[in-house]
């Protein structure tokens, strides 16, 4: 796919079907940042309908062939989703399906033609948006429509992750801006949990730049430099140094105002287990939120996504989750992909927090990173089929040529 992309562009064809899949990505979450700035009927279904047709134009460019184990991920979602809707009734008929969806898109975000580029530009969207909200109104204004700005980190991990882990699986380099900007805007927003995440990201990413062979004794040196600008305020609010002196500072006293310990987020987490751990039911298909006191009060936010992913799929969805997650990174250790196993456990960090997955929105974002080894490992059994294909039926000695392909 990579050769056809290179001699399509060397005689200046289009590529349609790369145009096609990159633009309903970019669209998928320039959606998402529009419904965070404007609660609309009309933009939420607008969101729906791409979701429909990132699905429909997969299934109809007959690139989905031999996803079995995709498949059989989505029944086990519905059947979970299902006992949830019988037993408890968190979860709706449409948010399972959207999370069905979601399953889907995987594929669709991960294709060959999806050019990792459009995640960059859905991260610029959101980053331009971000900057112009903190420029107008100030950092202590909400950057999104009934949400804290603690979800400014959320909004601009959720696509530069999966930019990141696609440079890395398709052996590209990694530009550290981005992260950096990231991690910036977090600062500034004053997100505890955000702060961090972006902080395990733009690291890693420092640490495997100056870890690697190419890399100059001068650049080096300066890689180290900014892991230690980046680490200092992380080190300053988590272990509270220099308080006396700092506290004046807008950045550091929001993030000492609460301290790190959450205090209603820890009583929200016992409370929700306490009422799990009351009966069977509860522990196997979910526990109801109407009957958690500190999710009622947070306006049905559990603070925690893993939680989350158990009140609306039960015990089989989270251990689902859970396995899946140490997979991947066994997965990212095997194969050497280091940037892809920091952008996992950014975004896994960051859900420990806030509802950053379980059946929403950015559910995809979960489910593409512990999904990709197996998109990977499809992709790669398909194109030796080809191969071996083009092998068996070309009888021509000379060069042979099958779907655009120069071999």
């Amino acid at each position: 796919m990579k050769e056809d992309f290179a001699l399509r562009n060397k005689t200046g064809y289009v590529d349609l079907t790369q145009l096609a899949f990159s633009a309903v990505t970019v669209l998928y979450f320039a959606l998402i940042t529009a419904i965070n700035q404007v609660k609309s009927s009309i933009l939420s279904g607008a969101f729906y309908a791409v979701m429909f047709l990132g699905v429909v134009v997969y299934f109809a460019t007959k690139r989905s062939f031999g996803m079995g184990r995709i498949l059989l991920y989505a029944a086990g979602a519905v059947v979970c989703g299902v006992c949830n809707i019988i037993f408890i009734e968190n979860l709706s008929s449409v948010k399972l399906l959207i999370l069905v969806l979601s399953i889907f898109l995987v594929v669709f975000f991960t294709d060959e033609a999806v050019h990792e580029n459009s995640f960059r530009i859905a991260f610029d969207l959101n980053l331009l948006v971000i900057t112009a909200r903190i420029l107008l109104r100030g950092r202590s204004a909400p950057v999104f429509v009934d949400s804290s700005n603690n979800y400014v980190s959320v909004h601009l991990l959720a696509p530069l992750v999966i930019y990141y882990s696609l440079l890395d699986a398709r052996g590209k380099k990694m530009p550290l801006l981005p992260a950096i900007l990231s991690w910036g805007l977090s600062l500034l927003a004053g997100g505890r949990g955000g702060l961090i995440a972006c902080t395990i990201l733009v690291g890693g990413l420092l640490i495997s730049r100056f870890l690697a062979d190419e890399t100059t004794r001068r650049e080096r040196v300066i890689l180290g430099l900014l892991l230690f600008v980046i680490l200092v305020p992380v080190m300053v609010i988590i272990l509270e140094l220099f308080t006396s002196r700092f506290t004046g500072l807008y950045v550091v006293s929001r993030f000492l105002d609460k301290g790190l310990d959450g205090g209603g987020r820890l009583d929200c987490w016992t409370e929700y287990i306490q009422k799990t751990l009351q009966s069977g039911t509860r522990i196997l298909f979910g526990t109801p939120l109407d009957e958690v006191g500190w999710v009622i009060y947070y306006k049905g936010n559990l603070h925690n996504s893993y939680l989350f992913v158990h009140a609306y799929l039960g015990i089989g969805g989270l251990i689902f989750l859970l396995v899946m997650l140490v997979r991947a990174i066994i997965y990212g250790i095997r194969m050497r992909k280091w940037i892809y196993i920091w952008c996992i456990l950014a975004f896994s960090f960051r859900a420990l927090t806030d509802h950053v997955f379980g059946v929403n929105r950015l559910s995809v974002v979960i489910l593409t990173l512990i999904l990709l080894p197996d998109v990977l490992r499809w992709r790669e059994v398909r194109k030796k089929k080809k191969e071996s294909f083009h092998a068996n039926t070309c009888s021509d000695p000379g060069p042979c040529r099958i779907e655009g392909n120069s071999q």
